[in-house]
């Protein structure tokens, strides 16, 4: 067999630490049991063409990562090629033209950091550590994206190496089939993207939290406010609900209700308060703060908490627009026999506005609620492990599809894009991958 030559580091399933290097491309801890042929991590585009040729010319088909924080290990996959992205980590930023160009391996926090000190914003990911690779790729629900957009709407092209081995740009105008599906097609899609030029805002004047904790009993009244009030939350609010029972890391079981506001005016800031200021229930809440203003540094730190380091973890979710009668006996099974923190169950009200663009995305409903289940002796996986992909295989009747962003489509088909868009990104495949070179999702549902 011909070996794989690039300037890059290629490890294969002989080399010492094969293994131990594979498990570090993975924030959730759970083994997937499949390795690839190989891993490589090229050091410039040339090498990704190589990689191409080599995958063809073996018959090896090729997988792809850049921070590893899929929940499923959908870039591991028995046999493939795997290019690990995390080298492609620079980025340019144009003050003046208000755009970037960013590497796969870039982490949206850290940029969105370094965007702060210079006035300027973009709706990277809530949790460290996320690359900006699949994390732009699959839709990208960040901060203030609810008045922003999704962070792949806020995408206005791609430096991508097609299956074919070409290094071309793709826009609106410009190979504009491979950018409609690089908005939204996650891990489904099928090219390498080495740059993404984005559209950055400016700094929000205001940026902070209220943050409202509840004793679990007054669960009911707590969800029954939060969907009453959802669809008036003006749209510089992420207005989210945090169910573990350990709130605030030292408390006992409760609800945090969190509302990260992102004002650009000290008018917006006052709307964006009301609605937790005058709250029916907020005196039944044990912890009440004012609107505190907050870095992005404290905001990432405050979400870490509930993502901690070196945790197995199982996790799914769904879309929603069922009424408050029908989920709350659900709600009040999951918190039941929720499992020990970390552990814990998000519901966001989302509420989307009309989407300006087209693009390979377009499944999100009114409410979000995802549900993640940690523990860390691997003795605990039969307990936990399947808590989550159970609760949503349940509650599935009241489901219209799910965020590829918390899938776990290795367990549980479901739906994550609208069938006429999943229909059309088939058709881009069979022209743009028509040797399948590239893996997709672990599973799909059938168009």
């Amino acid at each position: 067999m011909q070996e794989l030559k690039v300037k890059g580091s290629v490890i294969t399933k002989n080399d010492k630490g094969f293994n131990e290097a594979i498990m570090a491309t993975l924030f959730n801890k759970v083994d997937p049991r499949k390795r690839p042929f190989l891993m490589v991590k090229p050091q410039n585009t040339e090498d990704i063409i190589e990689t191409i040729r080599y995958a063809k010319s073996t018959e090896k088909t090729i997988s792809i990562c850049s921070g590893g924080h899929s929940w499923s290990a959908n870039h591991l996959r028995e046999g493939s090629i795997l290019i690990n992205m995390s080298g492609f980590n620079t980025y340019e930023i144009n003050k003046e033209a208000m755009t970037a160009k960013v590497g796969p391996g870039v982490i949206g926090s850290k940029w969105l950091n370094e965007l702060f000190r210079q006035d300027l914003f973009f709706p990277a990911s809530h949790c460290k550590g996320v690359c900006l690779g699949g994390y732009l790729l699959q839709g990208g629900f960040g901060w203030n994206s609810r008045k922003l957009g999704l962070a792949c709407e806020n995408v206005i092209g791609i430096d991508v190496v097609t299956a074919d081995g070409a290094y071309i740009h793709a826009s609106e105008t410009e190979n504009s089939d491979l950018f409609w599906a690089a908005r939204g097609a996650g891990s489904g899609f099928f090219g390498v993207v080495v740059c993404f030029h984005l559209k950055l805002f400016k700094r929000p004047e205001y940026c902070g939290s209220i943050t409202h904790v509840y004793d679990i009993k007054y669960l009911e009244e707590v969800y029954r406010w939060a969907y009453e009030v959802g669809p008036s939350v003006p749209k510089a609010v992420e207005f989210q609900l945090l169910m573990s029972r350990s709130v605030l890391k030292f408390f006992g079981m409760g609800i945090e209700v969190a509302a990260p506001i992102f004002a650009d005016s000290k008018e917006e800031l006052e709307e964006a308060k009301a609605f937790m200021h005058n709250s029916p229930i907020k005196k039944k809440a044990f912890v009440r703060t004012p609107f505190v203003p907050t870095g992005m540094e404290a905001m990432h730190r405050f979400v870490m908490g509930h993502f901690p380091e070196n945790q197995y973890w199982g996790v799914d979710n769904m879309w929603t627009s069922a009424t408050i009668d029908e989920l709350l006996p659900y709600l009040q099974g999951m918190a039941k026999n929720l499992p020990p923190a970390p552990s814990h169950m998000l519901w966001l009200n989302w509420h989307p506005g009309v989407r300006k663009q087209d693009m390979a995305f377009s499944l999100e409903d009114k409410i979000y609620i995802s549900l993640f289940s940690s523990w860390t002796s691997h003795a605990d996986r039969r307990k936990y492990e399947k808590w989550a992909t159970d609760w949503m295989k349940w509650t599935s009747h009241l489901s219209s599809g799910i965020q590829l962003a918390d899938e776990n489509l290795h367990n549980r088909t479901a739906s994550f894009l609208a069938n006429d868009h999943l229909k059309k990104l088939d058709e881009i495949r069979t022209i743009r991958d028509s040797d399948q070179l590239f893996n997709a999702w672990h599973s799909r549902p059938q168009v």
